[in-house]
């Protein structure tokens, strides 16, 4: 498993606390539409997990099922998170660029390998894995809250730059 929330909530949180080493009254406007997609794309990818995996428990499906049309789903939302933050980070300085490009690059690889690799359980689940119900709830703990986190970052660093541009 590659659970890439802790990378992803280091990095927004290096967003927020570094703002004013990235910050031009120029990119203000643009920073806030970007990150306001970024946290759109989180926030659904968020959601349809937890749609999903609560699906999952209630229909109590057995592990070895595969369900590629969620999972590619899962994907194609993740691969937008992608995209968003790619937008984010070309307004960012060099430190906090290369912090998102290694991310961006993680994420890639994990969606785009040989199927070996899974941001959670949740997408091994759906690719027909033998996966546990203790690893589907393991998932829907610390990864979720991570990105809540995360999103709730992106809303924080909004406010900061909203309010520079006053």
């Amino acid at each position: 498993m590659e659970d890439v929330s802790k990378s992803m909530l280091n990095w927004t949180q290096h967003l927020n606390t570094n703002l004013d080493k990235y910050f031009t009254r120029e990119k203000g406007d643009e920073l806030i539409r970007n990150l306001e997609a970024f946290k759109g794309a989180l926030t659904l990818y968020m959601k349809t997990r937890k749609n999903l995996s609560d699906s999952i428990f209630r229909k109590n499906i057995a592990p070895g099922n595969k369900d590629p049309k969620n999972l590619e789903l899962l994907k194609t939302q993740m691969g937008e998170i992608i995209r968003q933050m790619r937008n984010v980070t070309d307004l960012t300085n060099n430190e906090l660029r290369a912090e998102g490009d290694r991310l961006n690059d993680q994420i890639y690889n994990v969606l785009n390998g040989e199927g070996t690799q899974f941001l959670s359980y949740l997408e091994a689940f759906l690719a027909g894995l033998e996966v546990t119900k203790k690893d589907m709830a393991l998932d829907n703990g610390m990864p979720y809250d991570r990105l809540q986190q995360s999103i709730n970052f992106l809303a924080s660093t909004q406010e900061k730059i909203r309010s520079k541009m006053k």
